[in-house]
């Protein structure tokens, strides 16, 4: 019997090799005749990407990675990334016509699989389904644009902290994190329309905001293959959570005990907070069912996982596009001045005509045409990410008369970047130029950076008119310089030369969404810019 051994471990070993290698071949021949970079039957496309990746900046958001294999193998339309078996496979999409076939799409299962051991699952950004309906309907009506209308005091009121800030550093010349500055502005602002309460990140200073930037941090290590990364990011998570979420909880829970005491059911059309319309639904039950007043742990988790990724969201829009905004406007001063111009024209020449305006009529910030336009452009340059939709099983997408598979679990990515830098849509993509917008010049389906459709972004027209009212009271009384490039000799990206202008800061860190690197340092200081008489 014992002589018998070696012969059948041998024999067991060569039939786990076979299986395996049949595996792998099952899986990679699905991908033989499908359109993308050069395939190998036993790396898929591992290598490939590993070496596009090894090109960049360490941490660079993946639409980089995914533009310059588009670019560089010229792949059009959808193409796709086998990625087995580290990860899932990838149809990717850049055409803006099949991009919006699948706006009604499912969020792909893997968005909420990263942010879920962070932050919680189910976001609005990642539910899907009843739980996304539930959640979309108690906060699309705070963030409708003739609700956001009515919060101009409140952006006034940040905003002026954040000026008053910008003129003390400006008055030492001083060269300052310009996202640093903004998270505490954005944070105050779109903590007051979730809470109705301030947060004082600008002026006290905030450990909610601390612990936020913490999280999205942590989500990025928690990626990481390195074991001590990931040894780290168990250490520092569950504290950070727990921290945060008791935080939230009781502010949740003070605040439907003041409703329930007051007997106050929360109006849809004209809502106090974004809190206040998630708690109106327990409102109701309780006043049906006066034994049922509190939450269940699971509807508590729900609503504080959300709340968190509210405040997280509204960082990466409105944060990161202001910090590309501010970067392009630096290098570009004749772009600057004919927004100064608009705001003249629009708002008065001086501060005090500017505030009584915006007060009196907050939709003169909708006639900020080419104000909108330098946003739009800096966010073409820039997106802060693309989105991944799961198609359902036997779906199929039709491209240029050939069918292409879209289901087995694919992530269907929709690369906005690629398409933003494409010639075919945007001639000289590397150059900016507002006036694109202007008119009828650019289809709206060309314009990727809010996502389109049912699940665009829900913070839009809130994160627009917080970028609007901060260009409006800052640009005129301050020059921004970009502080500490390093312009690369030659360009990293076959598809842009931009490095070789502002050096890797235009390579944007994944933080979850595409960051600018280093934090946007400028050197501020006071404006020399008077309006013109007449």
């Amino acid at each position: 019997m014992e002589s018998q051994l070696p012969p059948l471990l041998l024999a067991f070993i060569g039939a786990v090799a076979v299986y395996f290698t049949n595996q792998i071949y099952q899986h990679r021949r699905k991908f033989r005749d499908l359109p993308g970079p050069p395939h190998s039957y036993l790396w898929g496309h591992l290598r490939i990407l590993t070496k596009v990746a090894g090109k960049f900046p360490a941490n660079t958001h993946p639409q980089v990675y995914l533009t310059e294999v588009a670019h560089h193998y010229n792949l059009k339309g959808i193409w796709y990334l086998d990625l087995w078996p580290f990860t899932f496979c990838q149809a990717i999409i850049t055409d803006p016509d099949l991009m919006d076939e699948t706006t009604s799409m499912n969020q792909h299962q893997m968005f909420d699989d990263q942010l879920s051991p962070l932050i919680g699952s189910n976001v609005v950004a990642t539910a899907n389904g009843e739980v996304w309906k539930k959640l979309h309907n108690s906060m699309a009506p705070p963030l409708a644009l003739s609700h956001v209308r009515t919060q101009v005091g409140l952006l006034i009121d940040e905003t002026l902290l954040l000026r008053d800030t910008l003129k003390r550093l400006a008055k030492s010349g001083s060269v300052i994190s310009l996202e640093h500055e903004l998270s505490k502005l954005t944070f105050d602002i779109v903590g007051r329309i979730i809470f109705n309460q301030p947060l004082y990140a600008q002026t006290k200073g905030s450990p909610y905001l601390e612990d936020l930037q913490m999280i999205s941090k942590l989500v990025v290590d928690s990626l990481s293959f390195n074991p001590l990364v990931k040894l780290k990011v168990a250490l520092e998570k569950n504290a950070i959570r727990r921290r945060v979420d008791a935080s939230i909880t009781a502010k949740i829970n003070e605040r439907l005990i003041a409703l329930r005491d007051q007997n106050v059911l929360p109006s849809r059309k004209e809502p106090y907070s974004i809190l206040d319309l998630m708690l109106r639904d327990k409102i109701i039950e309780s006043q049906k069912s006066p034994d049922r007043k509190g939450f269940s742990p699971e509807e508590m988790t729900l609503l504080v996982t959300n709340v968190k990724g509210l405040l997280l969201g509204a960082q990466g829009t409105t944060v990161d596009s202001l910090c590309w905004t501010y970067m392009m406007l630096a290098t570009h001063p004749e772009i600057l001045q004919k927004v100064r111009e608009e705001h003249d024209r629009i708002f008065g020449k001086d501060i005090e005509t500017t505030l009584q305006t915006l007060e009196e009529s907050p939709r003169k910030l909708e006639e900020m045409t080419y104000s909108s336009a330098v946003l739009k452009e800096a966010m073409r340059m820039f997106p802060i990410g693309f989105s991944m939709k799961q198609a359902k099983p036997g779906d199929t997408i039709t491209y240029q008369g050939r069918k292409y598979p879209i289901d087995e679990d694919l992530a269907i990515i929709l690369e906005y970047q690629h398409l933003h830098y494409n010639p075919t849509y945007y001639p000289e993509p590397d150059e900016y130029r507002p006036e694109r917008y202007l008119g009828d010049g650019i289809p709206r389906s060309w314009w990727r950076s809010f996502s389109r459709g049912p699940r665009s972004c829900i913070g839009q027209n809130l994160a627009m008119n917080i970028m609007l009212t901060v260009l409006l009271l800052t640009v005129r009384d301050f020059d921004f310089a970009c502080y500490g490039l390093k312009p690369n000799a030659k360009p990293r990206a076959s598809y842009t030369r931009l490095d070789t202008i502002f050096g890797d800061v235009i390579h944007p860190e994944s933080q979850p969404e595409a960051k600018p690197r280093g934090g946007m340092m400028m050197a501020i200081t006071e404006s020399a810019y008077r309006p013109k008489d007449g």
